[in-house]
């Protein structure tokens, strides 16, 4: 994998600047401060991401502001060119790839510069002075070591790795030692488990206690889980009864399409019955006016101004008479949907007298079911969390009283004790004997020998007496009692703490309560839900606010329907008052109208047929033309009336508004029919949801008190569980337990993952010693050779250490080597490290200008090896010495200046 180009849009001191790489070997010279590092920098950041901020981290955001970040051109032998772009705040600072006409990300990133690392990159590919500075701190033996370890892996890190690992897990465990925290912890463990192995055999009834409580749980989580169930049924029951005025509706809408099913008509017959129609009203209107045409002429005395009446309102009155079938529906509507309004308003009245609703400002169904459901649970988990706690506050105080009431028995039948430690008398050093004592040893200092002896011992005597009362103490023969009592006070201390504990957790629970239940109020009236004030309301009457809700935009419908049906029926009354002059219809209803005015048309058109039989012979034959006429458009027409089931001609209009209406109620059925799914069982009625409601009511109640009873059970099972852990050492075993094999997993765990890493870096190690030593010191010879101009003209390893040998045949150490030539040798042997990868290497070689500070000779010398290296492998050398760039053009290498350079 080889650089081809950078472009830094914004890092550092660079911001829009491009740099293209060769493929061999180039310089990039610049003084201080010229962005050499900050170059280095931005190639790490766009191979292995951004690096975490930290206070001894330098940061590389642009000075001026702008984008952070830019763009990276490789040449890899599998994915040939690849694009890499990588900004901090865009994608969270993940790289985005651009290779083989398709777009990547971090992923595709890591799976083309894998094996390379970051860290080995920075340690096996990357020359800096830090790297020397490790080096020459090492001794003989750690230096020897260090540089096999560069030699067969590229870096010197891999057995300072092996040994920290090896010493690490050492300090945690040894096979034969007691000190390490692991052999300590282990033995601790030992100890610990027979000691509860004994305290468990003690404690009979605990398990018998345990034995009930496993029990007692799994009755609840079974009855839990039946409740559960129940509410899911009552929640379907819920649905069920919100949506059944739909339900109904659909019943009704597949009754009506059985009983009268008369398929649809398509659009060419109804064209034809349309036009058949419209000739028939034009041939009506023909042999009226030849009507009206005979009776004028007519001079007999049946000339009455009624029939003249008649002929001029024969249109008008056979208009009525042909939407009467229409006129009589509507009549119907009307008086259906002015009971469906009174009904429903009386079942608002009850609603709203039930839960105090107004229909100004109905409530709101600002919860589903879901929501519902969860108020619900945290409003019992909160009851419960009450019960709980005055349970506990309960059976702490009762303990409390029957411990004090212990206590107090205790102290009674133990008088003496208290008497005795009334009576002690506080033992102090007794002074005198002391001062005594010390007068005598300074009198002997002033005797002669043996004088002085004597008295030192004689002084002896007072201090004994005096010291006596403080280290003598006489035994207790009430230490058990006074052990017991001290206990009894332990337990009262801390059951008094627990009941401080019971009564703030108490007074929590009963202030989230508090403020859940003003939350609640706000929102009750908020959406106007008056007396439906409370979460269990909610879920059990919650399709009260729908039905209330449905009865609302019910009545609205029906009231713009009812303008509109009595708007119509009066357009139709308008029509029949110019007949009340004529006709007795002053004050009858509409329908007695149509019917007189019906019984009016049958009279007069008697008359007409008369006064037509005495017209004359040429009106006749025009008369019987247009009635044949007639005729003969029935006849034709008369299959698609068949075909439809239309009676007559006449009727065409009222049948076609019939089909549309079938229609209209075919759509809604598929409607209803999409919008309830499943939800019904065939036969559901009313009554039936109602019954269901009422016993999955009663049996959710029945299980709540079954599972409140329980409950308690199960927290008196508890408290005696806690008393008996308290009561002895067994919970406190039993933590010190688990957190003892905690500790242990944790050691283990660190033990096994030290060794298991030193042991395979051994074996690593050890391979790549047997495979590529002997390749490794020939090249490194080779090289080594360039950078001392032939000083040297081998490398040899004997024993373990290497040895260098001179034009002389005088054999050296790395030790006996100046600075300048060790790091020669350094210098050889990682490059011919990374000589023996061959295609192998998986990043470009770079070197800082740290491994510069040679004299004038050994940097020519450096030049030439970069030179020879560069003809198979990328390096890219940054420095700021202009002996280096002299070399490199001296041998016609690429130099890049930095600007300032």
């Amino acid at each position: 994998m080889k650089l081809k180009a950078i472009e830094m849009v914004g890092f550092g001191k660079w911001q829009q600047h491009k740099i293209e790489f060769s493929a061999g070997n180039q310089l990039f010279y610049g003084e201080n401060e010229a962005g050499k590092s900050t170059i280095y920098q931005f190639i790490q950041v766009m191979l292995f991401g951004f690096p975490t901020k930290g206070k001894n981290k330098k940061d590389y955001m642009p000075k001026k502001g702008g984008l952070y970040g830019g763009y990276l051109w490789l040449e890899h032998p599998i994915y040939g060119e690849v694009k890499i772009e990588r900004f901090k705040d865009q994608r969270k600072g993940q790289a985005k790839v651009y290779c083989n006409q398709q777009i990547g990300d971090e992923k595709l990133l890591e799976k083309i510069v894998h094996p390379l690392t970051k860290e080995l990159a920075q340690s096996v590919y990357t020359f800096q002075q830090e790297q020397l500075n490790e080096l020459n701190k090492l001794g003989e033996e750690e230096l020897q070591k260090s540089l096999l370890s560069l030699g067969v892996s590229g870096s010197h890190q891999l057995l300072t790795s092996r040994e920290e690992y090896f010493k690490k897990a050492q300090m945690l465990y040894k096979g034969k030692g007691s000190q390490p925290p692991l052999n300590q912890k282990l033995i601790a463990f030992q100890e610990l488990q027979k000691k509860i192995d004994t305290k468990e055999k003690q404690e009979q009834s605990f398990q018998e206690v345990i034995t009930k409580l496993s029990s007692l749980q799994k009755e609840i989580a079974q009855l839990q889980g039946s409740i559960h169930s129940d509410k899911e049924l009552q929640h379907l029951n819920e649905k069920r009864q919100m949506n059944f005025p739909l339900y109904e509706e659909l019943q009704q809408l597949n009754v009506d399409q059985s009983v009268g099913e008369k398929g649809s008509i398509n659009s060419k017959d109804q064209k034809e019955l349309q036009a058949a129609y419209q000739q028939n009203q034009f041939l009506n209107e023909e042999l009226a006016r030849l009507s009206y045409e005979i009776a004028v002429q007519s001079e007999t005395s049946e000339q009455t101004e009624l029939f003249n009446f008649y002929l001029r309102e024969e249109e008008t009155i056979q208009t009525l008479l042909n939407r009467r079938y229409e006129i009589d529906k509507q009549l119907s509507e009307l008086e259906w949907m002015e009971q469906s309004f009174a009904q429903n308003q009386e079942e608002m009245a009850q609603l709203e007298s039930k839960w105090n609703w107004s229909s100004q400002t109905p409530p709101q169904l600002f919860f589903d079911e879901q929501e519902v459901k969860q108020l619900r649970e945290a409003e019992v988990a909160r009851a419960v969390d009450l019960q709980d706690a005055e349970m506990n506050l309960q059976l702490l105080q009762k303990d409390l009283e029957t411990r004090e009431e212990n206590l107090s028995s205790f102290e009674e039948a133990n008088k003496e004790i208290f008497r005795k430690d009334a009576s002690k008398k506080e033992k102090k050093v007794k002074i005198v004997w002391c001062i005594a004592a010390v007068v005598l040893v300074l009198i002997g200092l002033f005797l002669p020998k043996p004088m002085n002896f004597i008295l030192y011992g004689v002084s002896l005597l007072p201090l004994v007496i005096g010291v006596l009362p403080v280290i003598y103490q006489p035994k207790d023969n009430y230490e058990n009692e006074k052990k017991q009592w001290q206990e009894k006070l332990s337990q009262l201390d801390y059951l008094n703490e627990q009941l401080i504990v019971v009564k703030q957790q108490l007074t929590k629970v009963k202030v989230a309560n508090q403020l859940a239940e003003e939350e609640l109020q706000q929102k009750v009236q908020e959406n106007h839900l008056g007396k439906l004030d409370r979460v269990d309301l909610w879920m059990n009457h919650r399709s009260d606010i729908t039905q209330y809700l449905i009865l609302i935009n019910t009545n609205k419908e029906l009231t713009n329907q009812l303008k509109e049906n009595q708007k119509n029926l009066e357009e139709v009354k308008q029509l029949t008052e110019k007949f009340i002059a004529w006709l007795p219809i002053s004050r009858k209803p509409l329908k007695e109208r149509i019917e007189q005015i019906r019984h009016f048309s049958d009279q007069m058109e008697k008359i007409k047929f008369a006064q037509e039989y005495q017209a004359d012979a040429y009106s006749r034959q025009t008369i019987r033309e247009l009635k044949t006429k007639q005729h003969d458009l029935v006849e034709e027409i008369r299959p698609l009336l068949k075909k439809y089931g239309i009676v007559s001609i006449e009727s065409v209009p009222q049948q076609l508004q019939a089909y549309q209406t079938q229609d209209k109620r075919k759509n809604r059925y598929q409607e209803i029919r999409a919008i309830l799914g499943d939800l019904y069982e065939e036969g559901t009625t009313a009554e039936w949801l109602v019954q269901q409601k009422k016993l999955l009511t009663e049996k959710q109640s029945q299980d709540n008190v079954q599972l409140q009873e329980w409950q308690t059970q199960e927290q008196e099972l508890l408290y005696q569980q806690q008393q008996m852990l308290q009561d002895g050492t067994l919970d406190e075993l039993y933590q010190e337990q688990a957190m003892l094999k905690t500790e242990i997993e944790e050691l283990a765990l660190q033990w096994s993952g030290f060794w298991l890493a030193g042991q395979l870096l051994m074996d690593l190690l050890t391979e790549l010693s047997e495979q590529q030593l002997p390749s490794l010191l020939k090249k490194a010879t080779n090289y080594f050779n360039i950078l001392t101009n032939d000083s040297y003209q081998e490398i040899q390893l004997e024993e373990g250490s290497l040895i260098l040998v001179d034009k002389g045949q005088q054999h050296f150490t790395v030790q006996d080597l100046s600075t300048g030539t060790r790091d020669q040798l350094i210098m050889a042997i990682r490059f011919a490290f990374l000589y023996l990868q061959g295609k192998r290497i998986f990043s470009p070689v770079m070197v800082d200008d740290g491994w510069l500070h040679y004299d004038q000779q050994r940097k020519r010398h450096l030049a030439k090896l970069f030179e020879s290296f560069g003809e198979t492998q990328q390096i890219i050398c940054f420095s700021s010495d202009r002996e280096m760039v002299s070399y490199y053009q001296e041998l016609n290498q690429r130099v890049i200046y930095l600007e300032g350079a």
